[in-house]
């Protein structure tokens, strides 16, 4: 297993969120590499990253540095083509775990290796989603599984959605470097802790705070 971690430092909404203090002195990297070193050997572990500086970081963390093109670092450039050329400079052809530090709470990333050991033949990713039961309307504001007044239903009625929220996924070689982060037979892996996606400073400051309240 190859494990790999997106790390660009050209963030505009949080700037250098993957790398800036988080919680207790540390950032949402350190945070994150430590996850991937209790899973295999540093030896294994990549972090994509357009910043040189990321190399130091890499160094004293004991893990490989892998030098990403600028032009993958734009909002504008599909992302599914960022995974595959970035999963193309990790040597070998095995299998690519493929997760983001942008969701701290996430830990169970032992659980999605379980799954992807015991996962069905044919099965080519295990992909993790977050249940959700809430009240939800559409674009046109209808209700999605309930209705108001008479036909309102109890929370614990309502159906099921679920969150993808790319925060890791595990693939073959042939999905990471040709498709992305969700092949053509995934197995979804349904996480159980709650989510913070951080994408905005209100965010950042909101999961920062939870999070040292959670591992104080």
């Amino acid at each position: 297993m190859k494990y790999v971690v997106p790390a660009k430092r050209s963030s505009t909404r949080v700037p250098d969120k993957n790398f800036r203090p988080f919680a207790h002195g540390k950032s949402l990297m350190d945070l994150m590499v430590e996850k991937y070193l209790r899973l295999g050997d540093p030896d294994q572990i990549y972090v994509s990253s357009e910043d040189p500086w990321v190399e130091e970081f890499c160094a004293s963390h004991r893990v490989n540095y892998l030098p990403r093109s600028p032009h993958l670092t734009a909002n504008s450039y599909p992302y599914q083509s960022v995974v595959n050329e970035v999963c193309r400079q990790v040597p070998g052809d095995d299998d690519v775990m493929w997760c983001h530090a942008t969701d701290p709470f996430f830990d169970e990333h032992q659980a999605v290796q379980d799954a992807w050991a015991a996962r069905e033949e044919g099965t080519d990713s295990v992909v993790v989603v977050y249940p959700m039961k809430d009240y939800l309307l559409d674009e046109n504001f209808h209700p999605m599984g309930f209705g108001f007044g008479p036909w309102h239903r109890p929370s614990q009625e309502l159906p099921t959605f679920y969150l993808f929220g790319l925060t890791c996924s595990i693939l073959t070689r042939e999905v990471a470097t040709g498709i992305g982060v969700v092949g053509a037979r995934p197995q979804w892996f349904k996480a159980r802790n709650h989510t913070i996606d951080i994408d905005t400073q209100d965010e950042f400051d909101l999961a920062s705070r939870l999070y040292e309240l959670e591992h104080g």
